[in-house]
Formats: C-alpha cells, structure tokens, sequence
C-alpha cells in the first residue's frame, strides 16, 4: 500500500477486505498503539559552496614556436627573420630592448609593444621560463634526417650522441657546439633526447646555428659520413690516447656516449679510433656528455 493510499481512506475502501489489517502488520506503533504514519524526513541543510574559479584564459594553439628571452631571439633575428610572424615585447621601452629593436627594424620585422598583462597571457609563461619581457612566434626551425647528409659534403666537425637524453646536457652539447662552430649535430630519433622547448631555451640560441640531424641508425649514419671523407673519433675513458695525442684530420665526426653508460660497444665498433680526457680521480672518473663534448671541440 502506498504512501498516499494510507492518508486518503477512499482509497483504502477500493482494497480488498481485510488488506488495511495486512497492510498494518509489522508496522512501527505509536504511543497509543496505532499505526504510525509517515513522517517527512527532516531537512539537512548543506553548506553554500562558492563557485570555482573561472580557469585561466590560455592563448590559442599553434603551430609556431614560441621563443623568449634576449639571447634566443637575437639568435633567430640573426639566423631566420623571415620566419618570424609575430614579435612581442612588454612594456613601451624601446631603450632597454635597444639592441633587439634596432636588430629587428634591420631585418624588417614588426615589434608589437603590449602591456605586461596581454604579454604574459599570450607568452602563457610558467615561473621558471626567463623570458625578459620579450619573445617571437616563428614557423619551426627544419629538423635534418640522413637524406640531408649532402649538406655536411664541406664540413668539418659533425658531433654524434650515442642514446644521450638528458635535456640540459644535450642544450649545453648544442650551445657548445654553435660556439666552437660545429657543423652538425647527430642524435638517435628514438630512445634519445627530443629537441623540445626546454632545450631550446637552455641552449640560449644555440639550436639556430647548428644544423640537427635526426637519424634512424646510428651505425649506418657513421658509416655514411665515413665515405664522405670524415674520421670516425668516439670519446671513452678507456682510450689508448688523449685528445692532445690525437691527431685530427680536417673532417672529424665526435662520437659522445650517454650519461653514466658512455658509447655502446656497438658503437665503439663503428669508430675508427677511441680517445680520452686526461685525468680523473677516485669518485670522479668521468665527466658528463655536455662537459666532455666542449673539452673536445676545445682541442679539436
């Protein structure tokens, strides 16, 4: 029997005979003995809740890239100009942006001032990115395979990493490379590091002047600029000679091992020399990739 049918009587006179007695069993009594009726369960009131927070307004995606501070954007001034769509900087003061502003009229590139508020809604910057008031979206820079090999037919120094993914060892192996004037860089295009945004800002500018190479295998990589007239020197503490006795010829591929496992003995296999850094000591026998890369384009 329902809930409404036990407050409305005409309703229980259209039960059969004798129902309202079955219907009546086993419910809870009163304090006369009568059946109890329903009572309505008393309201919970709940706390008033404030809404969340609207989330922060994010800029719309892209395809370019986004890169910041002084040093990065000069280099892509000075590098590829004409690949730059947009170039932001904070504020209205031309002087202390002196230099970019003059660089980017030489090179016809339109600055846009903006307030600090809309700078730092487009840039949509994390805590830790330095970005100085000032960046560039620019189409991303062209990333190299081994068909592009041609491109290395008159250069002199070709750096090779062997499985290194650290991020910043890999940035501090790119900027040494753009100042010693490496030619190109090799890394594995799986189980290696990815030339992401955080290398890109910890290389401060040095991606643009080096050429990347991603590539396959690195064994046939090797073998293929050994035909092309490079020497194959792969960097390992267990070299019979150092740097400083190691005479280098005018074409030289710098094979560098990852942090803590070094070269591969694959790979050790596919150069024609293995050379080492003098020194070390008990608790600090190596050094690491991006180290070890610029104390090697230092003597070479």
């Amino acid at each position: 029997m329902s809930l409404r049918d036990s407050k409305h009587p005409r309703h229980r006179h259209s039960a059969r005979s004798g129902s309202s007695k079955r219907e009546d069993h086993g419910k809870p009594k009163g304090r006369h003995g009568k059946p109890q009726g329903h009572r309505p369960k008393p309201q919970v009131h709940s706390p008033k809740l404030h809404p969340a927070p609207a989330p922060a307004v994010q800029p719309p995606k892209s395809n370019l890239e986004r890169i910041f501070g002084t040093h990065s954007v000069r280099a892509v001034l000075l590098t590829r100009p004409k690949a730059v769509r947009r170039m932001l900087i904070a504020g209205d003061d031309e002087d202390y942006h002196r230099e970019l502003v003059d660089l980017a009229r030489e090179k016809q590139v339109e600055i846009e001032f903006i307030g600090w508020p809309e700078f730092l809604k487009l840039g949509a910057f994390t805590r830790d990115e330095k970005h100085q008031g000032v960046f560039v979206l620019a189409e991303p820079r062209r990333q190299y395979g081994e068909s592009d090999f041609a491109l290395l037919e008159d250069a002199s120094v070709v750096i090779a990493l062997d499985q290194v993914s650290n991020p910043q060892n890999f940035a501090t192996i790119v900027r040494t490379a753009a100042f010693f004037g490496a030619d190109g860089i090799m890394i594995l295009r799986n189980r290696s590091v990815e030339v992401s945004s955080e290398v890109v800002r910890y290389a401060v500018g040095g991606v643009e002047f080096v050429k990347i190479f991603r590539v396959v295998n690195l064994s046939q990589s090797l073998d293929a600029l050994r035909e092309m007239g490079f020497a194959v020197v792969g960097l390992d503490e267990r070299g019979e000679r150092t740097l400083a006795q190691t005479p280098f010829g005018r074409k030289v591929v710098l094979v560098i091992g990852a942090e803590g496992e070094g070269l591969r003995q694959k790979t050790k296999s596919y150069c024609d020399e293995l050379v080492r850094i003098p020194g070390g000591r008990s608790g600090v026998e190596s050094l690491n990739a991006g180290v070890a890369t610029a104390v090697a384009l230092a003597e070479i």
